[in-house]
């Protein structure tokens, strides 16, 4: 059987307005989603949006998928969403989901203004810009969620290797260990600038005082400018860290060869010395 012809993005049509009390939640997959491979693989999926990649999955159901790894679902069922891990996962390029991160939240429609709490978000209306708004800012606080946690791991491993300077001023732990550590603080380090870049502002805000106004005030709800802060600062660290411990391991290994260099010299003198008692 010959797989179903993709059917043309709806790019202006309007999302069901019927709706007025809706659950979304959101996943994060470590690495990068190639949103065109989705699609040729799944074209049974309609289509409403091209990047992010917003998909129809059932009727008042949609799956928003973004290339930085978050994926987020608007109404979906507990079926939809394993099979849409499930096909997410299956990707080329080893995507892995993070079990340990994931958000939910409640969108009321229908509201008299637009407004974000604690849990809850309340819109005028339902609209695609509307939809991609709120689950690029929900899909960019379980990336972070999932960078903090890998941060904050390496930081722990790296506690040893500081309290070891300062209170002994050396390191104690073998070469390849220290090496180990610095490469994954490496990198953790270069995922977690490489998916930062990828955290701009959504075009539409640029043309809508309302969306950019509703943009901010998600910014402002995730904390996603004090989290992204806080965890540049923190690789910054991690940055001047590996640098000092690569400067210790050189300093130890230049000390190690000057030794070896005396005890060389030390033992041709001897052997010299030796054969001059013995003529």
């Amino acid at each position: 059987m010959n797989d179903p012809e993709p059917r043309a993005e709806r790019e202006d049509e309007l999302l069901p307005s019927t709706v007025r009390t809706l659950t979304i939640q959101a996943d994060y997959f470590a690495g990068t989603i190639d949103l065109k491979r989705f699609r040729a693989v799944h074209p049974h999926y309609p289509v409403l949006r091209s990047d992010p990649l917003v998909l129809e999955a059932e009727r008042g159901s949609f799956v928003v998928l973004m290339k930085f790894g978050g994926v987020v679902y608007w109404s979906c069922t507990d079926e939809v969403i394993s099979q849409v891990r499930e096909e997410v996962a299956s990707l080329p390029g080893e995507l892995r989901r993070v079990d340990r991160v994931s958000d939910r939240v409640e969108i009321q429609i229908g509201a008299a203004k637009e407004e974000v709490e604690f849990d809850r978000i309340y819109l005028r209306e339902f609209t695609p810009e509307k939809l991609k708004i709120v689950s690029l800012a929900l899909a960019q606080s379980v990336a972070l969620e999932s960078f903090e946690i890998r941060v904050n791991e390496v930081l722990t491993n790296s506690e040893p290797f500081v309290a070891r300077l300062v209170e002994k001023g050396k390191l104690r732990r073998r070469e390849r260990q220290v090496i180990q550590a610095v490469g994954f603080a490496l990198q953790v380090r270069s995922a977690v600038l490489a998916n930062l870049t990828l955290f701009d502002d959504p075009p539409e805000t640029w043309e809508s005082e309302a969306l950019a106004h509703l943009d901010a005030k998600l910014y402002d709800h995730f904390d996603l400018e004090e989290r992204t802060a806080a965890i540049k600062e923190k690789v910054l660290y991690l940055q001047d860290l590996n640098q000092t411990l690569l400067d210790v391991l050189s300093n130890r290994k230049a000390r190690r060869l000057e030794w070896i260099i005396i005890i060389l010299i030390f033992v041709e003198i001897v052997f010299f010395v030796w054969m001059e008692v013995l003529r």
